[in-house]
Parts: structure tokens; sequence; C-alpha cells
């Protein structure tokens, strides 16, 4: 089974990390993997330890042009049967590479956000649609019923050897705040346009129960309308002195992130599947969240997170029964790493998609 990845991408984000985790174990289990990209971005470099074959390939301007019969090469030198895209904005690219190779390769869009591209024209090119979250694939059927049948979900997975219990103690984040182990902290990772603003209402109720609580947003600390809004409206409900900030940190150090806090807070209503959301889990931190977005996947009946339907309101109620209940909260720290490892590893995601592949290449 011969696969060829592309993504133009220049940084490295949650798609990139998702082929971090995906490419090596596809190999391991007998593929022939490929990945094109742009020079001099993550991607080129991510995977020199790994037996994929990494194809830097410009995009932009008249090498735009040149890009599309570079891919066409490669689909015919390296004989791949498959072509995976990752991002909307390269279908166009694939699809062309596609058509003047003449090998005609499965086109097989892989789609991370709920935001996805509005093109019928272009997602009716593509042979088959893999989705993380039933979320999107309601979405995408909303907008274009004839994809039904052409989808299907396989949720995200994480290496449970990196992302597993650590005794909660003082730590990394906590010594950078110089917060003591008793103090309550509770946070919420992401940009600040996944909603974070609506979590203060729910806060100012959390701190007159519980009055030490923190809160820190773990997210890009860029100049934003979003950030500035936040800002403004946590000033105005005197709650700003009991806000941390700290920026983003790199994949290595978070699992130290997630042994500090206390419960993950989920606030955005249009996530693809957050993945964040079982990390924490499987580091034993208790999550709230509102039912609503591909987060759903991830928490509906289970023991470790609360999703929440009335606002919040509702999910001040929940954060302080769970802070204030120690007995709660550890039953839940417990539950969590047991149902992350029976549903979102790793190993069981690459599974998935090693079968997801086979099934199209042998139909």
């Amino acid at each position: 089974m011969r696969i060829l990845f592309i993504n133009n991408f220049r940084y490295r984000g949650g798609g990139e990390e998702f082929l971090m985790e995906l490419l090596p174990g596809l190999v391991k289990k007998g593929a022939t993997i490929g990945i094109v990209c742009r020079p001099d971005t993550p991607l080129a470099s991510m995977f020199e330890d790994h037996p994929v074959d990494v194809y830097p390939i410009e995009k932009s301007g008249i090498h735009g042009i040149n890009s599309f019969f570079e891919i066409a090469n490669i689909i015919r030198r390296g004989k791949y049967e498959i072509v995976s895209i990752q991002r909307g904005h390269d279908i166009v690219q694939a699809w062309i590479a596609a058509l003047i190779s003449g090998v005609h390769p499965y086109l097989v869009h892989t789609v991370h956000i709920a935001d996805f591209i509005k093109s019928r024209f272009l997602l009716n090119r593509l042979h088959n649609i893999v989705t993380i979250s039933r979320h999107i694939v309601e979405r995408m059927e909303a907008f274009q019923p004839a994809l039904a049948g052409k989808i299907r979900v396989i949720h995200h997975g994480i290496n449970l050897d990196v992302f597993k219990p650590m005794p909660r103690k003082q730590g990394f984040i906590r010594n950078r705040f110089r917060l003591s182990s008793d103090t309550p902290l509770i946070s919420t990772s992401g940009s600040m346009w996944k909603n974070q603003i609506e979590f203060l209402d729910a806060f100012v109720e959390i701190r007159k129960e519980i009055p030490n609580v923190r809160y820190l947003l773990l997210t890009p600390l860029a100049d934003m309308p979003q950030l500035r809004e936040f800002r403004k409206r946590a000033a105005d409900l005197g709650v700003d002195h009991s806000i941390l900030w700290l920026d983003t940190l790199p994949k290595g150090d978070m699992p130290a992130y997630y042994a500090d806090i206390d419960v993950a807070i989920s606030t955005f209503r249009n996530e693809g599947f957050g993945i964040w959301v079982i990390e924490a889990m499987a580091m034993g931190t208790p999550v709230v969240a509102f039912d609503e977005g591909g987060v759903r996947d991830a928490l509906e009946g289970c023991p470790a997170g609360i999703l929440v339907r009335d606002g919040a309101h509702g999910m001040a109620k929940e954060v302080i029964q769970i802070l204030q209940n120690g007995e709660s909260r550890k039953m839940m720290s417990t539950a969590g790493p047991h149902w992350v490892a029976e549903r979102f590893s790793r190993d069981r995601m690459v599974e998935e998609y090693f079968r997801f592949f086979g099934s199209i290449v042998h139909t």
C-alpha cells in the first residue's frame, strides 16, 4: 500500500501533530508513505528520523504551476495508489496533479475542522472523506447531501506513553506563577477565538464560592480582537487579577501543563474534536465542556468529563462541584486514563487508518 500525503501548511499545528503520530505508525504496519510539503517548514524536517519520503515543493508564485507537474511525477514514479489531502486549500493542487499523472490514484481528504472548504465542486472530486467527529459529518452532509456515503469518522489518538497520569504536586506551571499546590487552577487551551470569553461569567460564579481559584489561559498571545475583548470583559467583571496568561507551549511541555491544572475547560462550541481534551483526561485531569461540537465524541458517557447544556451557569456549577468534592474529583481522575486508553490511543488510530486505506486499495 502506497500513500502520498499532501500538506502545504507553513507552521506546526494540530494537523501536523496528527501526521507525526500517524505516518510513522503506517510505515511500521508495512505501508510506503510519502509527504509533499513546502520547503523550510516544520513538515520538511519532522520526519528526518522516520522512513517517510519527504518531497519539499514550493507552491507559491510561478512555482505553483510547476508544482502540479512535480507532484504528478512523484505520483507516477512512486506508484502511489492513494493521495491523502490534509487541508482544503490543497485539494486543487492534489486533484490536478492526480489527473495529469495518468495513474488515477484515489483522492482522500481528512477534515480536521468544522469550517471545511465550502466548494461542492471540489468536494465532489474526492473519492473518500475522513472526519474526526460526527459533528463535522453532520455539517458536511448538511452542506452537500451528496457526500453521504463518502464520509467516515476516525477519531484522533494520542501517545499514551507520553500522556499518562502524573503525581499532582507543585510543578512546572505552578512554579512559574508561584502557585501553591493547594491553589485551585482551572484552564482552557487554544486560540482566543475559541469562545473563552463565555467562560468569564462562569468564572465570576466560581470565585464567589472559591475565592482563591485561578483561571489560566494557554493561548497564542498575539494581538487579536478576541484577546482585547476578553481582557476588557475580565476587567469589567473585576476578575482580571485572578487570570493567568501563558503563551503556547512546545508539545513536550504539555504533560507538565496537564499535571498542574485541576480542571480542563473546553469553551468552543464548534470544536472539530478537541484533542487537548483527551490528552487532559489521559493525564487524570477532569474535563468540563459545552455540549456542542466534536468534543461530544470524546465526552458522551465519559466518567471523567461533563457536558454542560445550560451555558455559563451550568459550567460554573459543575466546576465548583469538582473542585469542592475531593472524592468525586479523584474518581474522575482515575477514570480518565482508562477511558482514553480504551478509545483514543494512537495505536487504535493507526490501525483504523491502515484498514481504511487498505479497504480503498482493495476495492
